[in-house]
């Protein structure tokens, strides 16, 4: 799936089809996940397919999914420079995880 687009509070998500079409694709996307991670990442969080296959540590695909199950933890978290970059990864990775399992469930 290309063209994923979400708005600025990470409450909205849609895609560009084909037809250049907006179709909304919220409720099939982890929103609690995209906006505690855009409280860890700041502005830098982005949605980017094209991350998922970027080699990175097994401990940031950890450090997604911990946060997808217990997001409290994130009030805790102070991040380097480097550690966001890679995380930014993980989080694309896991979000379009997610969000391919739930078309495929759904369709």
């Amino acid at each position: 799936m290309k063209n994923i687009m979400a708005n600025k509070s990470f409450d909205k998500f849609c895609y560009i089809d084909e037809n250049n079409n907006m179709i909304d694709i919220t409720d099939k996307c982890p929103v609690k996940l995209c906006k505690d991670f855009k409280k860890i990442l700041k502005d830098e969080i982005t949605l980017n397919e094209s991350l998922v296959n970027t080699p990175i540590e097994d401990i940031y695909h950890y450090i997604v999914e911990k946060t997808y199950l217990n997001p409290s933890w994130i009030e805790e978290v102070k991040l380097k420079k480097q550690t966001k970059k890679k995380l930014i990864i993980a989080f694309n990775k896991f979000f379009f995880d997610k969000l391919n399992e739930n078309f495929k469930r759904n369709y």
